[in-house]
């Protein structure tokens, strides 16, 4: 099979925030500029909650409105950089819906992950078929040849940019069905590691990649050679554009996410397995402490008040207590071999007291510990 080359005339570049494009692809549209094809950028968010590397701008942080409309004219900036007297980039926000960035929180393993609260209209809130229907416009109105995005991990993590990539390959996939099997070209950042079919990148492109990331001042920490988004972590700007072309958008996304979300079922089976077979422990003597059951109801409450407080929803702690609620009265009613749950003392407190307790839990009005700082809530 010939290696895959990229000299596609029309090219739908799909970015979360103002400043992925040069930072992301910014070899890759310099170019196809410098070669005389149609560029197009769609940005989904205008990065409300970027993190600003300058001190004097830092005031803008938290207010959204303000924070979007100075990262878009920095985007319009660079946007310039790449373009030509005779060839401009052409660019469009995401219309139907004015997504917001979502922010990014770094969790307890060191991973970057979505805010624990997160904001109903941020991208990471939506499922992938709503952002579809954003890049299906992009592709009617501009018809490219090929679409660029992140990888499946959203390159390093960023919750907006999975969600950049799930959007865009279910659109291609439903282009695909629309039009018997045709669709653009599907091509992703590789990330270093990864495998990758194209590199781009020259003298020429790292000037204008440089001077497009240096529009973008305010995300970026620059040097003469190098620039950063996360101080230690430096890039340099000649490094090129590495792309991977997925031959075929997977079939599994648009189920994905709607299964992955059902974990919380066997964890409540786990959880009233676990607990049916501790509570009827106790110690011997003749005052008999019933530390089985103690643990068990410590294990049951714990375990759901940290579903309560560590997810953004209450889905997951839905779904563990259906499951545990099943579960129990599978065990405490007529089975093969007799119940596992008697009618006794013991029986009631863990079988009624452990579902009181997760009630008790979901419908206590409010739990939103602030857990997390300012420094962990923006952009980058």
């Amino acid at each position: 099979m010939a290696k895959p080359a990229f000299n596609y005339r029309r090219v739908l570049l799909v970015h979360a925030h103002p400043d992925d494009e040069s930072l992301s692809t910014g070899h890759v549209i310099a170019d196809r500029i410098a070669a005389g094809a149609d560029v197009m950028v769609l940005t989904l968010t205008r990065g409300e909650r970027g993190k600003m590397k300058l001190v004097e701008l830092q005031a803008l942080e938290g207010n959204l409105a303000a924070m979007g409309a100075f990262r878009s004219n920095e985007l319009v900036n660079a946007l310039k950089e790449f373009s030509t007297p005779e060839l401009k980039v052409q660019h469009r926000f995401a219309g139907t819906r004015a997504y917001l960035d979502s922010g990014m929180r770094i969790n307890a393993f060191g991973k970057p992950g979505k805010p624990k609260d997160l904001d109903e209209m941020a991208l990471a809130a939506v499922t992938p078929s709503v952002i579809a229907d954003e890049v299906i416009k992009a592709i009617k109105d501009f018809r490219p040849e090929a679409v660029v995005t992140y990888n499946r991990n959203g390159g390093y993590g960023h919750p907006d940019h999975k969600a950049a990539f799930e959007g865009t390959a279910l659109a291609l996939r439903k282009v695909a069905k629309a039009n018997n099997g045709r669709a653009p070209k599907f091509w992703v950042v590789a990330e270093p590691g990864e495998r990758f079919d194209v590199t781009i990148g020259n003298e020429a492109t790292t000037e204008v990649r440089k001077a497009a990331i240096s529009a973008h001042a305010s995300q970026v920490i620059l040097t003469s050679e190098t620039f950063a988004v996360v101080p230690s972590q430096e890039h340099r700007f000649d490094a090129p554009d590495r792309l991977r072309l997925i031959r075929r958008p997977s079939a599994w996304l648009p189920a994905r996410k709607i299964l992955m979300g059902l974990w919380g079922l066997p964890l409540g089976v786990l959880l009233a397995v676990a607990g049916t077979m501790l509570h009827r422990i106790h110690t011997s003597g003749v005052e008999q402490t019933p530390v089985g059951l103690i643990v068990a109801l410590i294990m049951t409450g714990s375990l759901g008040l940290g579903l309560r407080l560590l997810r953004s929803s209450l889905g997951a702690l839905y779904l563990m207590t259906l499951g545990f609620y099943v579960t129990i009265w599978y065990f405490a009613n007529g089975r093969p071999g007799g119940q596992l749950i008697s009618g006794d003392g013991l029986g009631n407190w863990w079988s009624y007291g452990s579902i009181v307790l997760l009630a008790v839990i979901i419908l206590f009005p409010r739990l939103r510990p602030k857990t997390w700082s300012k420094n962990a809530s923006g952009h980058r």
